[in-house]
């Protein structure tokens, strides 16, 4: 193992993840899981309606905002608790 892969092992031995941060990595997962069942679903539409509009453009772009939202949120939380 270098030298790298050593540090970065370390580094995430060191990682603090709050409750409140696993929290919101659960939810990013099954948002994610919704996105990708939309997606999926997008597909199929877009296969049998050409030429038309996903009825549920608005859910995939609810969505995709939530996990924005999310996303941000983590990485607020992880910036502030695993200052270096």
């Amino acid at each position: 193992m270098g030298a790298l892969e050593q540090a970065s092992i370390e580094s995430r031995l060191d990682e603090v993840i709050t409750s409140e941060m696993q929290e919101i990595k659960t939810l990013i997962a099954k948002v994610f899981a919704k996105r990708d069942a939309l997606k999926k679903e997008m597909q199929i539409w877009y296969e049998t309606h050409t030429g038309e509009r996903f009825d549920r453009s608005s859910d995939l772009m609810l969505v995709d905002g939530m996990l924005s939202e999310l996303d941000m949120r983590y990485k607020t939380l992880w910036d502030y608790h695993n200052k270096k």
